[in-house]
């Protein structure tokens, strides 16, 4: 599946449901824009758990822009390392607090997590920034 968000950035949804989430979600939109070149960032908005098990989560989406050269792979590497310094651990999912999330949904024009890009707590933010990033020359 493929969007009309130009090759020359990718997309990702930002999230956090831990009792501290909105100090974890400032932090890791701060590191986002002093890491990356941010061509457009959501506000910050809740939604429920997807399952409705867990505690709801405060979500952002963010369009980042990419140089020629960077990978799917090193993109993924550097988001991950941040979670982990954020306190993400394996068993996080499992027991449904998660510190900080960070997943590209959409890779250089294409759609690379269809479930997510499909939900509310991606749709909500990616709706309110689509106009912005999908009008940019890519």
């Amino acid at each position: 599946m493929t969007t009309e968000v130009p090759a020359t950035m990718c997309v990702i949804g930002i999230g956090s449901n831990t009792p501290d989430r909105d100090e974890r979600m400032a932090h890791a939109l701060a590191w986002l824009s002093k890491a990356f070149d941010c061509a457009a960032i959501s506000p910050v908005y809740e939604t429920p758990e997807w399952s409705g098990r867990f505690p709801s989560y405060i979500n952002a989406v963010a369009a980042l822009s990419l140089y020629f050269d960077d990978t799917l792979e090193e993109v993924k590497y550097r988001l991950k390392q941040y979670e982990i310094k954020a306190g993400r651990t394996p068993s996080d999912s499992a027991a449904g607090l998660v510190p900080i999330d960070l997943d590209i949904v959409i890779w250089r024009g294409d759609v690379c997590r269809p479930v997510d890009y499909d939900r509310d707590y991606f749709r909500i933010g990616f709706d309110r920034i689509a106009s912005r990033i999908v009008t940019q020359e890519s």
